[in-house]
């Protein structure tokens, strides 16, 4: 994941240049107020460029970061240089403090292709929420996998451009998913500089990340559809949705049965 993160940062906020990323945070921190504390301490995990933190910090959140790739890590400490970064996997998320909020966003989870890994992680969040935090997370639903990694597209910005190439022909629930992009940079010399990662994704049905989440004591309160423009829906359809957008909290002592659950 590192290597291939750190050859798409400095494309990454081209190639996301139209996800409407204040809009999906306002939701998200309706979501938050609407299940947890309305606390400002927020854990963005897989931060990437800051794009996922940015609109919180103009809606008066506290942030802290972390990401697996330095290189997405440069490019968030650049547009946000107050904001604590951490190089981290989140699969070894240790415990960063007590947030009220905890975020992985754009597909994060979904680059984790074992059940194992998934549990880790997840556990992780628990491990860093506030008794009454929440944590939100979104992944790919099989509409979008046969979407965007079943086919292939152009993205240009200024003096970039790059190439997505989706390279998977068929999926079904649970199957891994595979994209290519490659990205075009103009040197000062007026020639073209190609770069190119790989991306291998695992789609996760809502079952096992019940199972997932339930292990490492957390509490699925809500599983709503995603529509592209940040169109949100009680209920989310596999066949439908885009994305599939969790939100969890950690699971009270009496319906876990384990005190572990909540030791750092």
């Amino acid at each position: 994941m590192a290597e291939s993160y750190n050859a798409l940062a400095a494309a990454y906020d081209t190639l996301t240049a139209g996800y409407d990323y204040e809009r999906w945070l306002a939701a998200i921190d309706e979501l938050s107020a609407r299940h947890g504390s309305g606390g400002r301490r927020v854990l963005d995990v897989g931060c990437g460029t800051g794009k996922s933190f940015l609109p919180l910090i103009e809606r008066g959140y506290s942030v802290t970061g972390a990401d697996v790739s330095p290189q997405m890590l440069r490019e968030a400490a650049r547009k946000a240089p107050a904001v604590a970064l951490h190089l981290l996997d989140m699969r070894e998320l240790p415990a960063l403090g007590r947030f009220d909020l905890v975020t992985c966003l754009d597909d994060a989870l979904n680059n984790l292709v074992s059940e194992d890994a998934l549990v880790a992680a997840l556990r992780g969040f628990s491990r860093n929420l506030a008794a009454d935090g929440v944590a939100v997370w979104d992944v790919n639903t099989l509409a979008g996998y046969r979407g965007a990694f079943c086919e292939s597209h152009l993205v240009q910005g200024d003096g970039l451009f790059l190439a997505w190439e989706g390279r998977t022909t068929a999926i079904a629930a649970g199957d891994t998913a595979e994209a290519t992009i490659h990205s075009f940079a103009r040197t000062a010399g007026g020639a073209w500089r190609r770069t190119e990662s790989s991306h291998r994704q695992r789609h996760w049905p809502a079952g096992r990340i019940a199972a997932a989440a339930q292990e490492a004591g957390l509490e699925i309160l809500e599983r709503l559809g995603q529509r592209p423009g940040v169109e949100l829906d009680p209920e989310c359809d596999e066949a439908h949705h885009t994305k599939a957008l969790y939100v969890a909290r950690r699971r009270s002592a009496w319906k876990g049965g384990d005190m572990d659950l909540f030791r750092p």
